[in-house]
């Protein structure tokens, strides 16, 4: 664990220097967290943000009887990981509330002597108690992280609007595999079911992994609400426009429980072809 120094102007033009706490973990992505063209996926790298943030909170020993369960995820993907690489990360506190904490996630491929990222992300954390309901944080939880004070949460956009056509949609059951400590459908486990179900609707469009390589530039996923193990849900897809090569598209997605909507995403992605990507 480290901590990061920033610097900011005081009100008389002053420099000072700040100090935020900076936990840091190395993963080495495994063959089973990459896709058919050897990258690695972006629930994979969800399962990462989970754990080094598990990794923080037990570092500090937190005091409190509740847990944290994630209300919105922001991904940037600078490029492709490949399998086997090794990715140095980090996360940090960004911004506090009574029950929210706002957390960022910087990796970067390690011993190649770069200082930006290949993939940024920062999610909203809630703090819930035994029966799920919203909690205050533990006293003195923000100066754990920003021990110099508190600091403006980075604000999110507003979520599009989705397209007015008629969605593909896909059934799809919650399975055992899928739940996590909360007895819950876990966030990493929502992107995989909607990549999934984003494929079929590819291939009705005639897109397959033997013409195009899909390289995920952003996401952005809100969880409104938890599905269980056993529930039914349908996953609706719709595309900004038919994709095309050498070209970036958007995708945005649903996930339902009847006429709940439990999680609702966009997402961006580049067609590379084939060829070029074998290059």
């Amino acid at each position: 664990m480290t901590y990061n120094q920033g610097k900011a102007m005081n009100e008389e033009g002053i420099t000072i220097h700040n100090m935020r706490r900076q936990y840091s973990h190395t993963y080495t992505a495994r063959y089973d967290e990459g896709d058919c063209y050897g990258h690695l996926t972006p629930s994979a790298f969800l399962r990462y943000t989970q754990d080094i943030a598990a990794l923080d909170a037990e570092d500090i020993q937190l005091p409190g009887d509740g847990y944290w369960i994630i209300k919105r995820t922001v991904i940037s993907f600078a490029a492709p990981v490949q399998m086997h690489t090794r990715l140095e990360m980090q996360t940090y506190g960004m911004s506090f509330s009574r029950i929210t904490a706002q957390r960022g996630y910087e990796a970067r491929i390690a011993s190649n002597g770069q200082d930006e990222p290949v993939i940024t992300a920062r999610s909203l954390w809630v703090y819930v108690d035994k029966r799920g309901r919203p909690t205050r944080l533990p006293a003195g939880t923000a100066e754990i992280w920003l021990p110099d004070g508190p600091l403006a949460a980075q604000p999110e956009p507003a979520f599009p609007v989705f397209p007015d056509n008629e969605p593909e949609s896909a059934a799809v059951t919650v399975r055992f595999s899928d739940v996590d400590l909360m007895r819950h459908m876990n966030n990493a486990a929502y992107v995989e079911a909607l990549d999934n179900a984003a494929w079929e609707s590819y291939a009705r469009v005639g897109l397959t992994p033997d013409n195009a390589v899909l390289n995920a530039l952003q996401y952005d996923i809100e969880y409104l609400d938890s599905a269980l193990l056993g529930e039914k849900l349908t996953i609706k897809t719709w595309l900004e426009k038919t994709p095309a090569p050498s070209e970036a598209f958007i995708r945005y997605q649903q996930i339902l429980r009847g006429d709940v909507v439990l999680a609702r995403a966009w997402s961006r992605w580049f067609w590379q072809e084939v060829d070029a990507h074998q290059d």
